[in-house]
């Protein structure tokens, strides 16, 4: 009997964290947006990286880390698949509101930041860690700043491959993949940097599976590798590590910024889809999953 009680909740359970992965899945796709970020927006993040880091371990709790992981990464997989022409689209044709709505979501996630540890007091190493946090996204951001647009909306088509290129993927995916976990650093960034971005892309649409294969195979061993170290910043510091991420969910915002809308009527849309996001995000980090 109480197994049939609890079968509802866990498929509910189960269902918020496919859409959540969805959301995060739809991140992962635009350039300069963090799909760590948006895991912590939607108060993912701390049983995400807890998950990733012990899978592979023998802890007692393998089975429920497989099932998270499970319902995230397909909720991911399923909306890059599903939705990687329609945010071209969007992209192409309404780049400032596609990215202002992403904003949003992030934004939303901030109070998420704040509630994840108990003492959250300020003092001047957590602060230390904060502008640290905001450098370390600014700084390379300004430094590739340029493009941006053409960068995410842009496609090249998949060329030929060989041995060095397969395994210049693979790397490339290894980075991202770190970039993917990291809050405010954005994986598909990354790949806009490595000159990969448009090559994914154009082999998703395509259907061309032996780049994906290799994006993914290194992007699974950044995403182990650099959620290990997090977690050990969080055992470690647990307090100063949130101030971090704060900072670079924070600098995160800067950088996807897509510039000033052109008029009023322009700028009132923006802020209202800014708004809709950074709700959506808050209410979506209050759901249990």
């Amino acid at each position: 009997m109480a197994v049939t009680e609890n079968m509802p909740h866990k498929a509910r359970t189960t269902a918020v964290l496919f859409i959540k992965g969805m959301v995060i899945g739809v991140a992962n796709i635009i350039p300069g947006v963090s799909g760590g970020t948006l895991a912590v927006a939607l108060g993912l993040y701390d049983r995400l990286i807890e998950a990733i880091s012990n899978i592979f371990g023998r802890s007692e709790k393998r089975k429920e880390y497989a099932i998270f992981l499970a319902a995230v990464f397909l909720g991911a997989a399923a909306s890059i698949m599903l939705l990687a022409n329609a945010m071209n689209y969007l992209l192409t044709r309404h780049y400032q509101l596609t990215v202002f709505a992403f904003m949003g979501l992030i934004a939303g996630g901030i109070p998420a930041i704040w509630r994840a540890h108990a003492d959250m007091k300020v003092n001047m190493p957590r602060m230390v860690m904060f502008l640290t946090g905001i450098l370390l996204v600014i700084i390379p951001a300004y430094l590739a700043s340029g493009g941006k647009e053409a960068a995410m909306t842009g496609h090249s088509g998949v060329p030929a491959f060989g041995p060095h290129e397969y395994a210049f993927l693979l790397f490339a995916g290894f980075m991202a993949g770190g970039g993917m976990i990291v809050p405010g650093i954005s994986g598909s960034f990354i790949l806009v940097l490595m000159g990969q971005y448009a090559v994914i892309i154009s082999a998703i649409k395509e259907f061309v599976v032996a780049p994906l294969i290799f994006v993914a195979l290194g992007a699974g061993a950044g995403i182990l590798v650099f959620s290990r170290i997090i977690e050990a910043f969080l055992k470690k510091a647990p307090a100063g590590t949130y101030y971090f991420i704060l900072g670079l969910v924070t600098a995160s915002l800067w950088v996807v910024f897509p510039g000033t809308p052109v008029n009023a009527s322009a700028s009132l849309a923006g802020g209202g889809i800014f708004l809709a996001g950074a709700g959506a995000s808050y209410l979506m980090s209050k759901i249990p999953s």
